[in-house]
Formats: structure tokens, C-alpha cells, sequence
């Protein structure tokens, strides 16, 4: 018997969206730049969130649009494998502008996904 831990990687995924969108509640991407601790603590739940997409498989996203599946996990790799220097206003900016969209489609993928 497998077990489908699709449910599982979504509930994660949107467990880290709404974590990095409540540690950034009212912060200015000044102070966001200067917080060296946030910004670690955001880089690392962008790691964690592309880990989930990931481990969700290409097949399984393909099913399910309104995410942006490659941006997430190239986010994660070029965090986690130091490829490039850090842009800290990029990461800012997807979280305002882009994790409130994508925090709706993981609500309704975990609706559909969840057993009843």
C-alpha cells in the first residue's frame, strides 16, 4: 500500500506561505533588507517551500495549476546552492505580491486533496 503524501506536502506548503507572509506583516523592504535574522528566516522557508513542491513530483503539479511550480522550486535552489547572491527585494516582493495568490490555489488543492 503507498501512501499519498500529496495532501501532506500541500498542507507544508501553505503552512510556510502564511508563516513568510506573517513574519512579514508590516514590514518595509528597508527594514526587511536590515533584518538579517528575517531575512535568513525567510530564505529558509523559501528552501522549505520549494522542498515541498518538489517532493510533490512534476506529474502531480502539472495537475494542478494557479502555482507556479518552477519559479518555487528555482527559488529553492538558488537559495539553497548559493548560485547566485541573494536579492532580497525579489524575496520580498514575491511575497507581497505573488504568495497571496498562491496561498488561495494550496487552500483550494488541500480542499480537493484531503480525504472527506
Amino acid at each position: 500500500m503507498t501512501l499519498d503524501r500529496k495532501p501532506a506536502h500541500l498542507t507544508d506548503m501553505l503552512g510556510f506561505v502564511c508563516e513568510m507572509r506573517s513574519l512579514m506583516k508590516g514590514v518595509s523592504l528597508a527594514d526587511f533588507s536590515k533584518n538579517r535574522v528575517l531575512c535568513l528566516a525567510v530564505e529558509k522557508l523559501f528552501i522549505n517551500l520549494g522542498e515541498a513542491a518538489y517532493r510533490l513530483g512534476e506529474e502531480a503539479s502539472k495537475t494542478m495549476p494557479g502555482v507556479p511550480w518552477r519559479q518555487i522550486t528555482g527559488i529553492r535552489n538558488i537559495l539553497a546552492h548559493g548560485y547566485d547572491q541573494v536579492a532580497h527585494e525579489v524575496l520580498f516582493n514575491t511575497i507581497i505580491n505573488d504568495l497571496p495568490a498562491v496561498e488561495s490555489s494550496l487552500r483550494q488543492m488541500i480542499d480537493v486533496a484531503s480525504p472527506k
